[in-house]
């Protein structure tokens, strides 16, 4: 009996040693194929040098343009009170926060998609990049609706162009992108790949909803913009050069500069949305070393485009908005004398000047 019992034991014994067998061999191919992921992470020139590098000229050029005309906007406080302004106002604070969120992934990208800084920090850049980015897309709506009450003949008693309903607006609008962040605010965003590498608002599981809903609103958006445009030409087509005011022409002009920031920065990200996520969805499973593919790298330059947004917005101002121009020089030259150096330079000059009149005499 004792020698049937052992017998029984062994062979009872051999299935939980062959599934021993197949856990350790599972475990010992995920560290394989986690090390093969950290090891094939090609370096991409386009993810890694060209988006972090214009990221970098966004981030200088576009935080200096937006904040000088944030102070041209705010110096005058009569002008405030428009409507136009207000809306104005809250576009160049999308595009101020939206720069302010490029230095962390100015240093992602270049560490080669690896994020250095905390869980938190990622769910905060990644939130705020895309609550600016769709808040700027919402304000150019309103501009443009607003842009076409003021070239109508008859004023469209419109509660958005009061002074009152666009700051309720403005804050409904704010508002609802924060809320529609929650979800990216309060779940993972950052993960590992392999042993060291983490990875920062890239696990796209479960989001495809979004990446719809985000192509569905910018069809919408962009659809407003062009009727907007296509309506303020006939109006002014309809109307004699001598009632075409200068309000109505950079009524136009903002409207077209709104235009062509939608079709050059805006439609190229979102026309390729959807074909990347369906090949994201599609190379689940596929080797770690494959390099990058074409969708992949035309993302990555219609990113770079999209970015490019908050820098063209400033120069829309300076030849749309009615003495814009002629503030902006107000707000430099207020700037200059906050400066400690302007004012020894000026009475430097002033002293060589009286010298040389003084020498000359």
């Amino acid at each position: 009996m004792n020698k049937m019992g052992s017998q029984l034991w062994n062979v009872s014994e051999e299935p939980l040693k062959l599934v021993a067998t197949m856990m350790n061999f599972s475990e010992n191919y995920s560290l394989i194929d986690q090390a093969a992921h950290e090891a094939c992470d090609i370096w991409d020139p386009v993810q890694n040098f060209i988006l972090p590098l214009i990221y970098l000229v966004v981030l200088f050029v576009g935080l200096f343009g937006n904040f000088i005309a944030l102070l041209t906007f705010l110096q005058n406080a009569r002008k405030v009170k428009k409507a136009i302004r207000v809306y104005l106002i809250n576009l160049t604070l999308a595009d101020i926060m939206f720069n302010l969120t490029l230095p962390f992934w100015v240093v992602y990208y270049f560490k080669g998609g690896d994020w250095i800084f905390s869980e938190v920090t990622c769910r905060l850049a990644g939130a705020l990049y895309y609550i600016a980015t769709y808040s700027a897309i919402t304000f150019m709506i309103f501009i443009s609706i607003n842009r076409y009450c003021t070239v109508r003949i008859i004023k469209l008693k419109n509660p958005l162009n009061k002074p009152k309903g666009s700051l309720y607006t403005c804050g409904a609008v704010w508002i609802f992108w924060f809320a529609c962040a929650i979800p990216a605010l309060t779940q993972q965003q950052s993960f590992k790949r392999g042993f060291t590498i983490t990875k920062c608002f890239e696990e796209y599981a479960d989001r495809s909803i979004y990446l719809y809903a985000s192509f569905t609103f910018f069809l919408i958006s962009m659809l407003i913009v062009i009727l907007s445009y296509v309506s303020i030409m006939k109006a002014l087509s309809s109307q004699g050069k001598a009632s075409q005011g200068i309000h109505r022409r950079l009524a136009r002009s903002m409207v077209l500069g709104m235009l062509v920031v939608f079709l050059v920065c805006v439609l190229p990200y979102h026309i390729f949305l959807i074909p990347w996520e369906l090949n994201r969805a599609n190379s689940k499973g596929m080797p770690a070393c494959a390099p990058p593919k074409a969708i992949d790298i035309i993302h990555n330059l219609n990113l770079a485009l999209l970015s490019m947004n908050s820098c063209i917005d400033p120069i829309i101002y300076c030849f749309s908005v009615k003495r814009f121009r002629r503030e902006l020089n107000k707000t430099f030259r207020k700037l200059m004398r906050c400066l400690p150096f302007q004012v020894h330079t000026f009475e430097a000059s002033e002293t060589h000047i009286r010298s040389t009149s003084l020498t000359t005499s």
